[in-house]
């Protein structure tokens, strides 16, 4: 097992690298950063400096918080790994889960976790982005009931930016509940997502309290009660 410092700031997940810091992404199939390599449970790696035609630099000027590199699925999903919030350690190979932890199955899109959950009212297959800071959904009707937040201005490096309306709304992922504040995704990203039965969003801004067992593997995620 190889630990690591594990940051939450400016809205997002960062793991201490050798290399830097890293923002940690499961919304993203692929690591890259400017270094060229990462030193990943001890093992130095070469990874792209861009994923396609985006690079970190333009990333950064979309969070307040500098980075060098962002780590995607295809190293998060190569091992068990534990992101404990509350004790600002990221595990790898930390698959010892707490007896009660809640455990949430997950399927993969393209390397991806998506999950069941409950958006108020409604039932939700998401996709867990921890590179999100914030919750999006692909139909305001998931949201109704929810709370009025002002407008979320963002970036994501595949969907491009995003203005949107912004509302909270309690999520409900098996027996853990927390509110996210979530916006509307539309246009071609949006279609693109519906049409692989993804309904929405949940980042990583409800991470920062509760420790994190992620198993792809056995492709289940377990969530302690927040602290």
């Amino acid at each position: 097992m190889t630990t690591i410092p594990l940051i939450y700031c400016a809205h997002h997940m960062f793991v201490d690298l050798p290399e830097g810091r890293w923002l940690v992404d499961t919304g993203s199939p692929a690591t890259f950063g400017i270094p060229g390599h990462i030193t990943w449970g001890g093992v130095r790696r070469d990874v792209p400096q861009q994923f396609g035609p985006v690079g970190i630099a333009e990333i950064q000027t979309h969070v307040d918080s500098p980075f060098v590199g962002m780590i995607g699925t295809d190293l998060l999903n190569a091992q068990d790994s534990c992101w404990d919030g509350p004790a600002g350690e990221f595990r790898i190979g930390d698959a010892h889960v707490h007896p009660e932890a809640s455990t949430i199955e997950f399927e993969s899109l393209m390397g991806m976790p998506t999950l069941q959950a409950r958006i108020g009212a409604h039932a939700a297959r998401c996709l867990f982005d921890t590179g999100a800071q914030f919750g999006y959904v692909l139909s305001e009707q998931l949201v109704e009931g929810g709370t009025p937040d002002g407008r979320i201005i963002d970036f994501n490096p595949i969907i491009g930016a995003i203005d949107s309306a912004a509302w909270r709304a309690e999520v409900g992922l098996g027996g853990v509940r927390f509110t996210e504040r979530f916006g509307l995704l539309s246009g071609a990203a949006a279609a693109m997502l519906q049409m692989v039965g993804v309904d929405a969003l949940i980042g990583c801004s409800w991470l920062h309290a509760r420790t994190i067992w992620y198993q792809p593997g056995l492709r289940r995620i377990s969530i302690s009660a927040a602290k």
